[in-house]
């Protein structure tokens, strides 16, 4: 039993570091196609992942060691087709004509090794038909396609790290791997009936996307802040060819890392959503839109007083906070207390941005105080779709 409990145990410790790393990739394509992300499809979505993490690790798992798989001299691989059943018929203790023998025929390997074959992947062929709408067909070439990856695995020793395959290549194994996808297709409503429908689903996220959540926003602006981490790095590897910009950033590195951020601030928060008519690269990816009222084009004032408030101000905050220790530590008595007030001042008002930020979260507005200044606010730009309209 350990066989199957462990790669399953293992699968459950690593599953939390995969859903992490592929969050972002979720959560960006649940924005761009449907302007949310309903926690009934992430369940759905992520119970997906853990069964092919589980599946997998039931393939390659336990893993020996390389020095004894080197001594192995069995056959690499079985391409007699259905010679499963020819061992069932040699091996088997079943005898028709006595019921004592039905339940240890059952038990034995000839029986439960295809078996197991055939529940691997049946879950493959639920999920397809009913999440991911797969005709019969398709589900068919799926679920062969994912068998044929288990045995290419296996066969290749683990993509090489092993001399030699540690387990048989069996092409009995994508018969009834694919019997299981098949089975699973066929099978699908007895699992699913008390389940929301896919259209179900598509339809409550369309309709939730319209409205726009500070979770989505904050997936823009991370996007955002990637493209500007890369454009700034390009240019400065660009610029740095230049003589006299060397001796400059070398010299002044803390003043020219500023600049950087507020130029590269006032180039994609201000003259390219005004350029765009209220999209960032960010708002792009996830569709949605800053709007002015009673404009039908953004005025280049509203966004610098949008994110003038929100970069400007609190950067320059920020920065006199990372560098007020010097003005602390002055000789200058009185130059100290200016700055320790300043310095209270400075801190206040981060934490009134903080409070405002996490009050937005509690009570669910979707306008901050940046926003309301600027008498801007954003809006998605996906369509609703009908039922009628999702496939």
């Amino acid at each position: 039993m350990s066989a199957y409990s462990e790669p399953i145990k293992t699968a459950i410790f690593l599953f939390p570091f995969l859903a992490l790393a592929i969050s972002g990739i979720f959560l960006i394509y649940e924005y761009r196609k449907y302007g949310t992300f309903l926690l009934r499809r992430a369940i759905i979505l992520y119970s997906f992942v853990f069964y092919l993490l589980c599946a997998y690790f039931l393939v390659i798992l336990p893993l020996p060691p390389r020095s004894e798989v080197a001594q192995y001299t069995g056959p690499y691989y079985e391409l007699r087709p259905f010679y499963f059943v020819v061992n069932f018929m040699k091996e088997t203790v079943l005898n028709l004509h006595d019921p004592s023998t039905y339940v240890p025929a059952l038990k034995q390997s000839i029986v439960l090794e295809p078996l197991f074959n055939v529940l691997l992947v049946l879950p493959f062929g639920v999920y397809l038909r009913y999440f991911y709408k797969f005709t019969l067909k398709k589900t068919v070439i799926a679920s062969f396609l994912l068998s044929l990856f288990f045995e290419l695995t296996q066969l290749s020793g683990l993509y090489f790290i092993y001399p030699r395959p540690y387990r048989l290549a069996d092409v009995n194994d994508l018969i009834t791997n694919t019997f299981g996808g098949l089975l699973g297709y066929w099978i699908t409503p007895l699992f699913t009936f008390l389940l929301p429908t896919r259209a179900e689903l598509d339809e409550a996220a369309y309709q939730k996307g319209q409205s726009v959540s500070l979770l989505r926003r904050m997936v823009a602006w991370g996007i955002d802040w990637i493209v500007i981490g890369l454009a700034e790095r390009l240019l400065q590897f660009g610029l740095s060819f230049i003589p006299a910009y060397r001796v400059w950033a070398a010299n002044y590195s803390d003043l020219v890392s500023h600049l950087w951020f507020f130029v590269m601030v006032f180039l994609v928060f201000m003259v390219l959503p005004f350029i765009t008519n209220g999209q960032t690269f960010g708002k792009k990816v996830v569709r949605i839109r800053i709007v002015e009222k009673k404009r039908e084009h953004i005025s280049l004032r509203a966004l610098v007083v949008r994110y003038g408030y929100l970069y400007f101000l609190y950067g320059l905050i920020s920065w006199y906070m990372a560098s007020a220790s010097q003005l602390l530590n002055s000789d200058n008595r009185l130059l100290q207390v200016v700055a320790f007030i300043l310095y209270l001042l400075c801190l206040a008002l981060l934490l009134l941005f903080i409070v405002s930020v996490c009050a937005t979260f509690i009570q669910k507005k979707r306008r901050l105080f940046y926003e309301k200044a600027s008498h801007t606010y954003t809006i998605s730009t996906i369509q609703v779709q009908t039922s009628t309209k999702i496939k």
